[in-house]
């Protein structure tokens, strides 16, 4: 299912999951909760490779939220988002690498990093996923 204009995400429902996942993100470190880092991480993991609309938050918006808000004038691409998430959950699989090795300390950093990266993209629409693979092609 891609709703959306030549395959893009729409913006609005990109920053409401990116925000999501942030959020998720650090309250699992708050109330230190790792399985919680895991559903994201597996999450993202079917999102970044079957693409934004098997990923469960994206289904949410576009079912739920967009209808109500009427049609998005912004689209970001399908494959930023999709760059966004392996990211994302390749820290979240390095943080579950460190709590398995008993090193819950610096898994719980990477988490926070993780975090990070969501919340910027949420509030900036810098997706770091993107533009590390822009630095890197060069």
């Amino acid at each position: 299912m891609d709703p959306s204009p030549l395959g893009g995400v729409d913006a609005r429902g990109d920053r409401l999951v990116q925000g999501s996942i942030g959020v998720l993100l650090l309250t699992a470190f708050v109330f230190g909760v790792p399985l919680v880092v895991l559903v994201v991480d597996v999450v993202l993991a079917i999102g970044a490779a079957a693409g934004p609309w098997a990923n469960p938050f994206h289904v949410a918006f576009t079912w739920l939220c967009a209808p109500r808000l009427g049609p998005g004038g912004t689209f970001i691409d399908r494959q930023t988002v999709r760059r966004q998430h392996a990211l994302v959950a390749g820290l979240c699989a390095l943080a579950l690498l460190g709590f398995g090795l008993g090193i819950a300390p610096l898994g719980w950093l990477v988490v926070i990093g993780a975090a990070m990266v969501t919340i910027l993209a949420a509030t900036t629409r810098i997706h770091l996923g993107d533009e590390l693979r822009r630095f890197t092609a060069h």
